[in-house]
């Protein structure tokens, strides 16, 4: 009898995803349009013909029958339930029940129904965007079907929201407010009701500025799709607040010692770019004649960025060199939230959608410390994408190791994590972050509603310690982009000893140590930086695409049984021969490449290594009944590209990786594991494995279950 598998899951909302457990089956478009069909309508009985014509009706109906039986099947082998019995028939009718399947659809509508803002949070992260997004049929019955339930989905998305924005309001919690604000007018943006209570959250929060500008992006949106000017109620909000601006600026400027408000622009627009599923925010500004990106550390928030002169000021003078891109990064600041802790390649793919966005094909990375870290993934991974490197303050390893003593010990982390619990939201110790600024009450004032901002307490001490997992210790050698390390020589965050490792390892950087203790980049000496950084980027000249590229390699083989030949005297096929269609199926759906395909297994690469070995189980998992010899080894390294053909010792150790795996066993390098924490994964370590050209060989781990 089959048994349900509990980690079974459907995803409709942002696109079609389902998962047995952690391997995804190859479905069909069809087949995947009827499974959505069903489920959205789980426990209805729907007749074979009705189905039939919904999706096959240009076959003919017997062919269109036969179609539907094989969906059916496929489908039917993919979601077994605890009973047998996820299909029902009924003479010509079929019901599907999802009783024991997590359905996001199911889950969103009970949760947009309910009135507690905790709820309503849970159904608004459940709706990563429309159902079925970016998937259609040339099917009208089908595509008339879908559109209704988009749109009625999106209205109880709509609702959710509205119900957050005048929950939040009401209770003061202006920045929630302004979140699930913004979000609704990026879908509604002529609700003039919600630019109004945007505005007036704005101002309670003192950003008048952002409050003005909000009433310009009502207004143009207005004239723009109506071709009519804002109400009196609106108009008559933006002249109070204009008139409070006036009152505030002529007391600043009465205030020596104090830069004029009314020298200070208002902050620039926030714009979104979906990425897997999650909105990231972004803001650019100043018109260099070059692409910088500027990836901060731990939290941050692009509006309160502003707020700060200092900050302000860092900003402005990037700006005055190059065209400045920053982002908030996703599970912070202006960009989805309670999106679960994000692996180090997500968040890699994040800054690639928000440089595709604003048309950024090369661009200078600037990470600040945990943000170098993916800065460095991303110029390993796209050297073609990246004109230059920029590392402040930035680490390789966030934990304590024998080879690596600079970092914090388990003890330091959690006696940070413990002081991040107690004094959330209070005024900022800056003694470790900024010790010049410690007593300045404004800056640390300002930098309390910064962190307050920019990430809840819980998710502020999980971002922490997830921060303390990093590892690309592996991946250093493979940088082949001109780099600029920056090091303070007292930062008590990250010590000097970090930044000579990384110029020590980095090959051809440049390596920089300044006078003082700040981490932070707009601290004591800031000037400095950014003239450092202005001369590095203008003397960098544009280096063609590098042939050297790191990737992730996925080798798979399955150990021949030991049977004799053919009675007729032909060789019996390779098992791997024989189970071709399920392996390449697989690895088209996680967007891996083949190399090579031979009788010493198969050669796939991918650009992100959670993605090889998610590929790597369902291939064990799909196989594994008819061909329980199937072993994967999956490993990251540096290839040398020819055309549409790989090279290099990093494929050769993949292959002898496959020499220490059990039959059904999937073995990864220390590498790999190093840059996927918080991907859930699960890993038993099996010791070391000497490589010929590698003689201190590679730490070899398992792929277990999902991790606790």
């Amino acid at each position: 009898m089959a048994v349900a598998d509990p980690m079974a899951r459907l995803s409709l909302l942002g696109g079609f995803e389902f998962a047995g457990g952690v391997a995804a089956p190859a479905f069909t478009r069809k087949a995947r349009a009827m499974l959505a069909y069903l489920a959205l309508q789980s426990g209805h009985s729907h007749s074979r013909e009705k189905l039939a014509a919904l999706l096959w009706g240009d076959t003919g109906e017997p062919q269109a029958r036969m179609n539907l039986r094989q969906a059916l099947s496929a489908v039917r082998k993919a979601m077994p339930s605890a009973n047998g019995g996820r299909f029902l028939t009924d003479g010509d009718g079929i019901t599907l029940t999802l009783d024991d399947l997590d359905f996001d659809v199911a889950r969103f509508e009970r949760l947009a129904d309910e009135t507690a803002p905790e709820q309503l949070e849970q159904a608004i992260s459940l709706y990563r965007g429309d159902l079925l997004e970016g998937f259609g049929l040339k099917e009208e019955p089908f595509e008339d079907w879908l559109r209704v339930e988009r749109a009625r989905l999106r209205a109880l998305a709509l609702g959710v929201l509205e119900k957050l924005v005048a929950h939040y309001f009401a209770a003061n919690r202006l920045a929630s407010c302004v979140q699930a604000a913004a979000r609704l007018l990026v879908w509604e943006p002529l609700r003039e009701d919600i630019h109004r209570t945007l505005m007036r959250a704005y101002a309670a929060q003192g950003r008048i500025n952002l409050a003005l500008k909000q009433y310009d992006l009502c207004r143009d949106a207005l004239h723009r799709h109506l071709h009519l000017q804002p109400e009196a109620e609106t108009r008559r909000l933006y002249e109070e607040l204009r008139a409070r601006r006036t009152a505030t600026d002529r007391g600043v400027a009465a205030n020596a010692g104090t830069v004029a408000a009314s020298t200070r622009p208002a902050s620039p627009s926030t714009h979104y770019v979906k990425s897997a599923g999650s909105n990231i925010a972004y803001q650019v500004t100043g018109n260099g004649p070059v692409d910088l990106i500027y990836v901060p550390g731990w939290v941050s928030n692009l509006d309160l960025a502003w707020a700060s002169p200092r900050l302000a000021h860092v900003l402005h003078r990037l700006g005055s060199f190059c065209r400045l891109i920053r982002m908030d990064k996703r599970g912070t600041g202006l960009s989805d939230r309670n999106v679960g802790l994000p692996t180090l390649e997500e968040r890699m793919e994040d800054v690639r959608a928000v440089l595709d966005a604003v048309g950024s094909t090369r661009t200078v990375l600037f990470g600040s410390s945990e943000g170098g870290s993916m800065c460095m993934l991303f110029a390993a991974t796209y050297p073609e994408r990246t004109s230059a490197l920029v590392l402040n303050a930035t680490y390789a390893r966030g934990i304590w190791a024998p080879d690596y003593p600079w970092a914090k010990t388990g003890k330091q982390v959690e006696e940070e994590l413990a002081e991040i619990e107690r004094e959330w939201g209070e005024p900022a110790d800056l003694s470790n972050a900024a010790p010049s600024l410690m007593n300045d009450a404004f800056e640390r004032e300002w930098f309390a509603a910064f962190l307050r901002n920019s990430a809840s307490p819980a998710d502020a001490i999980s971002l922490w310690y997830w921060s303390t997992k990093i590892d690309v210790r592996g991946i250093l050698p493979a940088i082949h982009v001109p780099t600029l390390i920056v090091q303070r020589t007292g930062d008590r965050w990250v010590k000097v000893e970090e930044g000579r490792y990384l110029a020590r390892q980095i090959p051809g950087a440049k390596y920089l140590e300044l006078a003082g203790d700040d981490h932070v980049i707009w601290g004591s000496g800031s000037d400095r930086l950014i003239d450092e950084i202005q001369s590095f980027v203008s003397g960098t000249l544009p280096m063609a695409p590098a042939e050297r590229v790191l990737v992730t390699l996925l080798c798979v083989d399955i150990a021949p049984p030991s049977t004799p030949a053919a009675a007729d005297g032909r060789a019996a096929k390779h098992p791997l021969q024989l189970q071709e269609d399920a392996i390449r199926g697989q690895l088209q759906l996680a967007d891996g490449r083949e190399i090579r395909w031979g009788a010493d297994g198969l050669l796939a690469v991918f650009q992100r290594p959670t993605r090889a070995i998610q590929c790597a189980i369902a291939i064990r998992d799909g196989v594994r009944r008819s061909a329980p010899g199937v072993r994967c080894a999956v490993h990251i390294g540096e290839c040398e590209r020819r055309v549409d053909d790989l090279h290099g010792a990093a494929i050769d150790r993949t292959r002898r990786m496959l020499d220490h795996a059990e039959p059904g066993e999937i073995l990864v390098s220390g590498t790999v594991r190093d840059l996927v924490p918080g991907s859930g994964l699960a890993f038993e370590e099996r010791g070391g494995a000497t490589m010929g050209d590698m003689p201190e060989g590679l730490r070899l781990y398992a792929v277990g279950g999902v991790a606790a």
